[in-house]
């Protein structure tokens, strides 16, 4: 490379990887990476340099960001935890591979447009002068939560049935739900997951039903569940969506929780997320300088 001291950034890594995953099988990206930096001609320097206030390096950091912007394209998917495989969508790519996927490029695809859709015009470059710096940082941490949503998706769907139940009932005692939240059901067992105590003598009861699920949820799921409550109150809550018509089958006292309103409540109230960075943004103050004129 020219500056020996340059790393590259995840666009950098973004067409590396999805060629090192080319062949269809499952991998590791732990055991990849070695293999990219070294075809790249990193530098034991750029391998090696350590990111402030993360227990990880530029690289492999980067990386990881790869690999989540090629997810949010479909171009890859995430079999398990550390792993990744190409899709059929990113095969694709590879038979005319372009010089560089970069995120202007992946803006190109529909997916990406959808998983990371955060209300801006999606131009990539902003170059009517209009943006302001806050604007910029704003899109920019925009950007950096839909990624950890995806991240959270994947993190989500990989735990065992028991443990996403056990982790749905975790989240609930986050947001002050209840005084008592117990763990009931088994998996596969079709019933109630779990039951909230809204106090400690057991006097208000919220029922509980984790489907850890990729294919929508149907209406007869919902009125099966409904049944099971005879009236009481429930929430039902899934890795996946519902379908219209179990949306709208749903009475009052049940409450639907999708796959995507679930990673943004988990974001919300710290399960499963840590904190890397706190920024403070000051702004001028015009009224201070008042007393001064």
């Amino acid at each position: 490379m020219e500056n020996a001291t340059k790393i590259p950034t995840y666009e950098d890594l973004m067409l590396p990887l999805l060629k090192a995953v080319g062949d269809g099988k499952e991998h590791r990206l732990a055991d990849l990476r070695c293999k990219i930096y070294d075809d790249l001609g990193l530098s034991e320097e750029q391998k090696t340099r350590i990111m402030p206030k993360k227990n990880a390096t530029y690289v492999d950091y980067r990386m990881g960001w790869a690999r989540t912007h090629l997810r949010l394209a479909g171009l890859v998917s995430i079999p398990g935890r550390g792993m990744i495989k190409i899709t059929p969508s990113g095969a694709e790519v590879l038979n005319a591979p372009p010089p560089r996927i970069d995120r202007k490029y992946l803006r190109k695809i529909p997916e990406f447009v959808e998983n990371t859709r955060r209300g801006d015009s999606g131009d990539e470059e902003h170059g009517d002068g209009n943006e302001t710096p806050e604007d910029a940082m704003r899109r920019g941490f925009e950007g950096v939560r839909n990624a950890l949503y995806a991240e959270l998706e994947d993190a989500v769907q990989q735990i065992s049935p028991e443990g996403f139940e056990r982790l749905v009932l975790e989240l609930f005692k986050k947001m002050g739900y209840g005084d008592i939240v117990t763990h009931t059901g088994r998996s596969g067992d079709g019933g109630i997951d779990g039951i909230i105590r809204k106090d400690r003598l057991g006097l208000g009861e919220i029922y509980v039903q984790a489907k850890q699920w990729n294919s929508p949820v149907q209406v007869r799921n919902v009125r099966e569940f409904m049944g099971v409550l005879d009236g009481k109150e429930g929430i039902f809550i899934t890795t996946s969506t519902f379908t219209p018509s179990a949306a709208k089958e749903a009475k009052s006292n049940v409450a639907l929780i999708d796959g995507k309103e679930l990673v943004r409540l988990m974001e919300e109230y710290g399960v499963g997320v840590s904190e890397v960075e706190n920024i403070t943004i000051k702004a001028l103050s015009g009224e201070y300088f008042e007393q001064f004129k």
